[in-house]
């Protein structure tokens, strides 16, 4: 088929190279500074094997990139728009883009038959959007077909999905979207539009709901001496549970689940139908940071508040990616900044942070040296395989606030054979960890 993509961000790119890899002609159409930057071969977003991917894409002669969407859209079979849709001030999305990529193809008078919306959006969306082709005289089906990638493994998600979900209202909608992903070994799921828009933000909702469900058993696991790591073992063997998205740490972030979550809030709040779960997870989530930060201050009890030094590790939402929206890492180095605490980061991919006051450092034992403590932010599996000994032996105040406990037992053994070092887990005590005299002295 032949298909043109509004919008070259992280669902749209991905969109755009995996179906092309799949036989698909694609034109991708975005800004001019963006397109510069695609024909040349860089993605301008970090995710791992997109670079060669885009590049095969291209090579083929399948993938080519555009400024204009109506003038790619003239021969399109398809048109598919992923453009964003943040948060607005009241947790509503913010719908501008998407309004001015159907008001460009209304002024043009072009419109294929079917437009796939994969944006985010309100439910009813698209059932009012085709209202408003029909409308205006165009012979086309609006149909939701929302994406379910993962930062960090975004490519195999759409190459290889758990589930295709396609929300239309006609037969021969669903027969082009079913030719759209013909070459896909996947359940399909066919429903109506306003259900697949509901299924996207029930989806990530339920996600936070989950990951807040353990961070609130990880504090009181805290508070009794149990390991939330083995509480989350033990109850993932019950297949109605599962232990996917479950892991205890310093909240979630990204693009996704903070904006998902606010949205359906909004969404409850305007047909009067309150959603005491989901403002519960908001809740836990957001007392994430305030907590850590609380663990900090006691861990520098006994020290002078003064001139304390701290090292941030880890500053993307979630290993494997380079996207620091709703990074926990920033409010936390906001809250320290705040607070008058030196800070300093160090991440194996983000090479910029909009915070200024931050130094971000290239290499993590100097980002660590004369540190009155280290944070673990995101579970880099670079940061596990450190040198901790060498790492504690170089502070100043050897501290380490694991958020995401994401050090293995053999590094924490070899930070606390460091003399004084502290180590302060989430959900676990840390005690039980500690080495004996004769392990330490082996180290």
């Amino acid at each position: 088929m032949r298909i043109t993509i509004a919008g070259t961000g992280y669902v749209g790119l991905v969109a755009a190279v995996c179906l092309a890899v799949r036989g698909h002609d694609v034109v991708a159409v975005d800004r001019e500074e963006i397109v510069r930057g695609l024909k040349e071969g860089k993605p301008g977003i970090w995710e791992p094997g997109l670079d060669k991917l885009l590049a095969e894409a291209i090579g083929s002669g399948r993938l080519a990139f555009g400024t204009d969407i109506a003038r790619a859209a003239v021969h399109a079979d398809a048109l598919m728009i992923a453009v964003g849709t943040p948060s607005l001030a009241d947790g509503s999305a913010d719908m501008r883009q998407l309004r001015a990529a159907f008001g460009e193809l209304m002024r043009a008078r072009v419109c294929p038959k079917l437009v796939i919306v994969k944006s985010t959006v309100p439910i009813g969306t698209c059932e009012e959007w085709g209202t408003i082709l029909r409308r205006e005289g165009f012979d086309t089906e609006v149909a939701y077909n929302p994406e379910f990638m993962r930062q960090g493994s975004a490519i195999r998600d759409f190459l290889e999905p758990a589930r295709i979900v396609l929300g239309c209202d006609s037969p021969a909608a669903a027969e082009r979207l079913r030719r759209l992903y013909a070459a896909w070994n996947a359940p399909i799921h066919l429903c109506g539009r306003r259900s697949a828009e509901m299924i996207k933000y029930a989806s990530n909702a339920f996600l936070a709901t989950k990951l807040s469900f353990a961070n609130m058993m990880a504090d009181l696991c805290e508070g009794y001496g149990a390991d939330i790591r083995d509480v989350v073992a033990g109850i993932g063997f019950d297949k109605r549970i599962g232990g996917d998205y479950m892991q205890a740490g310093v909240g979630y972030g990204g693009s996704c689940l903070p904006k998902d979550l606010q949205a359906l809030q909004a969404a409850g709040r305007a047909v009067g139908c309150p959603l005491p779960l989901l403002d519960a997870a908001k809740q836990v989530n957001d007392r994430r940071i305030p907590a850590l930060f609380d663990k900090l201050l006691a861990a520098w009890e006994e020290l002078p508040r003064s001139g304390k030094r701290l090292t941030v590790f880890g500053l993307s939402f979630k290993p494997n990616t380079g996207d620091l929206r709703e990074a926990p890492a920033l409010a936390f180095l906001s809250m320290c900044l705040t607070h008058g605490i030196d800070v300093c980061a160090y991440d194996p991919v983000v090479r910029s942070i909009p915070l200024p006051g931050v130094q971000l450092a290239s290499d993590p034992y100097e980002a660590a040296a004369a540190s009155d403590a280290v944070a673990i932010m995101t579970e880099w599996p670079q940061l596990a395989a450190l040198d901790w000994h060498r790492i504690a032996s170089a502070m100043r105040t050897p501290v380490v606030l694991d958020g995401r406990n994401a050090l293995p037992k053999d590094a924490i053994v070899r930070l606390l054979a460091a003399s004084g070092a502290r180590y302060v887990p989430t959900g676990h005590p840390a005690s039980a960890l500690r080495p004996t005299p004769a392990l330490a002295g082996n180290m």
